[in-house]
């Protein structure tokens, strides 16, 4: 039997599952750490490398999100809000189920990426993920705070709803006849008018949202990764943009933008 940190968070025994799964995210974190001395991983506007990016940006996003799908329906084949472990399941199941929809009816791609950096991702997704879960489902029902719970079910409601605004915002200004195809435009309208990625910052809040309804310690090592990951790739994303806009005032925007959080990076 596990027991109950100060702050809530349960620490459970030490097994197989759970001791693979610490150590499977304290390596992610320590992967996430090293990408930032290295070139950004290679899809989306990072992606179309001569000669080594093949692979369509849609079916390569298909096939990093819809495992994840798989591995929620493989777990428990039903959406339920009964238990504590239904209401995590549903909520992560959901959010990759957003995830797919996105990527068929909203995202608009022109690049193309690799099976070798497909691969890693879509493992990384589903694997935390399944590990998570299993943890979770192994958790008496007695140790779960009400509070974290209705504060991660409101952060994962709201980053969602955060994300699935700007990337419509995104949708938006791609297919706007004003705008221009043949430069890269500065997206502008609500978070982008102040950071260069809201989308990561509302999906680092679904990720928060996560661990607080997970309420142990193995999933704060598990769910570590896109904050360390993403912060970086904001910061990338305003490198990139710094190269690429030609638009003088989009140039100007973009000094008054920052990286991730509003008026602070």
């Amino acid at each position: 039997m596990g027991y109950l940190t100060s702050i809530g968070f349960y620490v459970p025994d030490w097994n197989g599952l759970t001791i693979t799964s610490l150590i499977f995210g304290l390596l992610l974190s320590i992967s996430a750490i090293a990408t930032s001395f290295t070139d950004t991983t290679p899809y989306s506007k990072f992606g179309n490398r001569p000669k080594l990016d093949t692979i369509p940006s849609k079916k390569a996003m298909l096939l990093i999100y819809v495992p994840s799908v798989l591995a929620c329906f493989c777990i428990q084949p039903r959406i339920s809000f009964t238990t504590h472990f239904d209401i995590v399941h549903a909520l992560v199941t959901l959010h990759f189920v957003k995830r797919v929809l996105e990527v068929l009816f909203v995202h608009l791609y022109k690049s193309k990426t690799s099976f070798e950096t497909v691969i890693p991702i879509m493992v990384t997704y589903a694997m935390t993920t399944v590990l998570d879960l299993l943890i979770v489902r192994r958790m008496p029902e007695v140790v779960f705070s009400q509070k974290w719970t209705q504060c991660g079910a409101i952060l994962v409601i709201v980053g969602e709803i955060v994300s699935v605004y700007h990337h419509v915002l995104l949708r938006q200004l791609r297919t706007s006849p004003q705008i221009s195809k043949k430069n890269y435009q500065l997206p502008r309208g609500g978070l982008f008018n102040y950071i260069v990625a809201p989308h990561y910052l509302a999906e680092q809040v679904v990720f928060l949202g996560f661990i607080l309804l997970s309420q142990n310690i193995v999933t704060v090592a598990l769910k570590l990764f896109p904050f360390i990951y993403l912060t970086d790739r904001a910061r990338k994303t305003r490198a990139w943009y710094n190269l690429n806009l030609v638009d003088r005032q989009s140039k100007k925007d973009l000094q008054q933008r920052k990286n991730l959080i509003p008026f602070i990076w």
